[in-house]
């Protein structure tokens, strides 16, 4: 097939949906998911309860948790990307998505026993990390394989939409379920969801051409081949850097918020994961709303604008316990904000790498970029933990905000911020 775009349409035309998106292998992937974020979210929105309010955890313990969950694309991330670049995406995601199933399932076992504990939720959140990454390193990989690359950007949009759509419910059932069920029982409902992402995915029929491996550079200089493409490329590199700084300012966010909101605010578990529930509805707008405003504005000034909003948008939360009506209004008002803006500055950046990067060597790539982009969010986690233990979580919240705005500077000097669409003569892997 040809890789080629289609001709742009005229403005103010509605853009023909792609028979690449219509495919069976893209639906597939496109349920597969949602319910796989259905999961994410029940675990993200539930662990820290648990721990806060079951097992004692502090503000701290909450930064472990969270610097756990993704320790391992600091440690592991750059390695397992050289490994994907050489194995079969969709057996990777299947393995990755029953790993997760199992683990999760773990907690609400051991619990029925009696005998949960803060260091056996440690190890769990460590081990779902690994298959985290393989998962996620895969996923990308995979993507520009079953649709054309002019599309990978309307693609992630409606990922992100199907992801965020039932992610909306998912922290109201959570809330509802912690109302007639213990916090670690609730949790199954991540498990099935990981099952359930394994069984669409396995469904997926396309036929992935493994290159032979004869030839190819060794895992290690292939590794080292990644990380120098990635630090060296000027697109690649500021493209990193703001993901870097949006992530840092999401840990401190993370390793606060949830103490702020049920220890400061005294806001309840269960009304607390409602509240998740606003925020995903945030997700959902910035998906929505992401292409039409990339063909309007263009990609570098929304990716610009959508880092500076979040100056003003997060620092609602600090202020909710002095600003009038109730504080959870506040809450759920940022929450939905700062959602929406992270979705939208995501879509505008998604396609870039998979056009710059020669497709031998994507995998090492994106995981070379995700060392960076997601490696940072466990020292974060520990720095932020640490400073809400010592300073208080009000500052650390006033933290996350200047640092989320401070994301647009990377882009703002460098060629990105020129774009209103990607230019064709970049793309490496469009045949001659």
């Amino acid at each position: 097939m040809s890789l080629r775009p289609d001709p742009s349409p005229q403005a103010g035309a509605l853009p023909e949906v792609s028979r690449f998106l219509r495919g069976r292998g893209f639906r597939n992937l496109w349920a597969s998911g949602a319910v796989e974020s259905a999961g994410d979210e029940a675990s993200r929105t539930l662990v820290p309860i648990i721990a806060v309010s079951m097992l004692g955890a502090s503000a701290f313990d909450v930064g472990v948790i969270n610097a756990l969950g993704l320790s391992a694309f600091l440690v592991l991330g750059v390695p397992i990307g050289v490994w994907v670049d050489r194995m079969r995406k969709r057996r990777i995601m299947i393995a990755a998505d029953l790993c997760r199933a199992a683990v999760i399932a773990s907690l609400p076992a051991v619990y029925l026993f009696g005998a949960l504990t803060i260091w056996h939720l440690f190890l769990a959140v460590a081990v779902i990390s690994v298959a985290d990454v393989f998962f996620t390193t895969a996923h990308s990989t995979f993507l520009p394989l079953i649709v054309r690359r002019n599309d990978l950007s309307e693609a992630n949009a409606r990922l992100q939409s199907a992801q965020t759509a039932v992610t909306v419910a998912t922290p109201a059932l959570s809330g509802a379920l912690l109302r007639i069920a213990a916090a670690p029982l609730a949790l199954f409902t991540a498990s099935v969801s990981y099952t359930l992402s394994a069984v669409l995915i396995g469904r997926i029929k396309h036929v992935e051409f493994v290159p032979p491996t004869e030839g190819r550079p060794a895992p290690i200089i292939a590794a080292k081949e990644g990380i120098s493409f990635t630090v060296r490329h000027p697109i690649l590199r500021p493209l990193f850097l703001s993901g870097m700084i949006i992530n840092t300012a999401a840990m401190f966010g993370n390793a606060a918020s949830a103490v702020y909101a049920l220890t400061v605010l005294g806001i309840s578990p269960g009304v607390y994961a409602a509240v998740g529930a606003v925020s995903a509805l945030g997700g959902l707008s910035g998906s929505v709303v992401a292409v039409p405003i990339l063909r309007r504005f263009g990609i570098g000034r929304t990716k610009i604008v959508t880092s500076l909003a979040a100056l003003p948008v997060i620092s609602l939360l600090p202020l909710a316990g002095v600003l009038p009506y109730p504080p959870v209004i506040w809450v759920g008002v940022s929450g939905f904000g700062w959602a929406s803006l992270i979705v939208m500055t995501s879509i505008a950046g998604s396609g870039i790498t998979p056009r710059v990067t020669p497709a031998r060597m994507l995998g090492s790539v994106t995981a070379s970029s995700r060392l960076f982009v997601l490696g940072i969010m466990p020292v974060a986690s520990l720095i932020g933990g640490a400073i809400a233990a010592w300073a208080g979580v009000v500052p650390v919240l006033w933290a996350w905000a200047a640092i989320a705005a401070v994301s647009a500077l990377p882009i703002i000097f460098s060629p990105i911020r020129r774009w209103k669409n990607f230019p064709e003569e970049l793309d490496v892997n469009m045949p001659d």
